[in-house]
């Protein structure tokens, strides 16, 4: 690694959005007003609540955004390396930072203001080139706003979070019923070929709820979800429907192959054991369940219609006894 006082400020400086439209003259100020930091791997450079008063420009190495989840996990919302810089909004807003920056490596940056000196200040001082950074951060602030759709789109760690809290169950992991209400149709939209949607019900849950009580009705259902996530494909999505039935779509999946999928999983249904659950012996409580599929676009031509197809023929398979696969 270079060392930092090998380099050239004011090319570095440039790098920063809202410093690329000053003069010579005019950035040698800031120049005046920077420093190197050499950090250490796993070195915090800022936490959740510190102040916003200083602009980053990572030279060499790499950090990490991160913030913990209330649930006390950590996400990773951004990265930067070499060339990156980030803290702008926070310099200008001079605003408490809702999360953490930490050098993922042994790590060089190029900070703004140097320390002992306060932004607002040398903006007082300076009052030309605080006019030229307020407009290009106007600028910023308008190209960004015009990017949203664009950025929501990305599969970047926040949205993948995002998604999860929105779009997830938390009690079998599986995907929710928004899910299937809001991404089915672009699912479909994709797909080249047909695609099967296929839904699950235990025959005999309410049995478990009614004798050993919903905390062993809530176990038997993530045990169900683990089976039918383990006797799907990849690239299948299991998905939470309505209480104890669930889901799954098969994209690129056609009668005959859904078929198949749907008879291993009334096979692997049959196979839970529930007395971890349940506190009986092995075998005291077996477990039956109803499978019905419909495949796009023969059995339905949106979402919407092939859902509640396959939702009609899930009852029917129960009311024929259970345990069995219908479709169309």
């Amino acid at each position: 690694m270079a060392t930092a006082t090998d380099r050239n400020k004011r090319t570095l400086l440039r790098k920063a959005g809202i410093f690329s439209t000053l003069a010579p003259k005019e950035l040698a100020v800031i120049e005046m007003y920077s420093e190197f930091r050499n950090l250490s791997a796993g070195t915090s450079i800022f936490e959740p609540g510190s102040t916003g008063d200083e602009l980053y420009i990572v030279v060499d190495g790499e950090v990490v955004i991160r913030r913990s989840t209330e649930d006390g996990d950590q996400i990773d919302l951004a990265r930067y390396i070499s060339g990156d810089s980030f803290g702008e909004m926070d310099l200008l807003y001079d605003a408490p930072r809702n999360a953490a920056a930490v050098a993922e490596k042994e790590t060089v940056l190029l900070v703004f203001p140097q320390r002992g000196e306060r932004f607002q200040s040398i903006l007082s001082d300076h009052p030309v080139i605080f006019a030229q950074i307020l407009h290009k951060f106007m600028a910023i602030v308008a190209g960004r706003i015009r990017s949203t759709n664009r950025l929501i789109s990305e599969n970047t760690p926040w949205i993948q979070e995002l998604r999860k809290q929105v779009l997830g169950d938390k009690l079998t992991g599986l995907y929710n019923a928004t899910y299937l209400k809001e991404e089915f149709s672009r699912i479909l939209s994709s797909c080249r070929t047909s695609t099967t949607l296929m839904m699950v019900k235990p025959d005999n849950f309410k049995h478990i709820n009614d004798t050993y009580g919903h905390e062993a009705g809530d176990g038997a259902l993530k045990l169900i979800a683990q089976t039918l996530r383990s006797s799907i494909r990849a690239d299948d999505i299991a998905i939470r429907y309505r209480g104890n039935e669930l889901a799954v779509i098969m994209p690129e999946t056609d009668q005959a192959a859904a078929r198949e999928i749907a008879d291993s999983i009334c096979a692997a249904m049959r196979a839970i054991d529930l007395s971890a659950v349940v506190g009986e012996p092995a075998g005291t409580l077996p477990l039956t369940a109803s499978v019905a599929f419909g495949v796009y676009p023969t059995d339905g031509n949106d979402n919407n219609t092939l859902t509640e197809r396959v939702h009609e023929l899930l009852y029917e398979a129960r009311d024929a006894g259970g345990d069995r696969v219908v479709c169309s």
